[in-house]
């Protein structure tokens, strides 16, 4: 008799840790170049550098949620997706 294990549901582990992730980077990544602004304020292509970095950083923190959003979305379709039997690289089999 052989025994056949389901696959199990979508690890939500790996996301949540990118998620911190790169939460942390963002974070840590804005404070730092904040610094170096404020520090090359006298140098002018040192500061517009910073400044261009940090405005970046600072846009991309707006779209967070969004990233988020799209992840858990893409959670929720493959858990359809293994539901329906499409997670096995195929069809149903008839």
């Amino acid at each position: 008799m052989k025994q056949t294990f389901r696959k199990s549901a979508v690890d939500l582990t790996d996301l949540a840790i990118g998620i911190v992730v790169l939460g942390i980077v963002v974070s840590v990544g804005a404070t730092v170049l904040v610094n170096v602004r404020d520090t090359n304020a006298a140098n002018t292509s040192g500061y517009n550098l910073a400044d261009d970095a940090a405005v970046g950083l600072g846009e991309y923190g707006n779209w967070f949620k969004i990233i988020v959003i799209v992840g858990v979305a893409a959670v929720i379709l493959s858990l359809i997706f293994m539901a329906f039997g499409r997670g096995r690289g195929g069809g149903p089999t008839y």
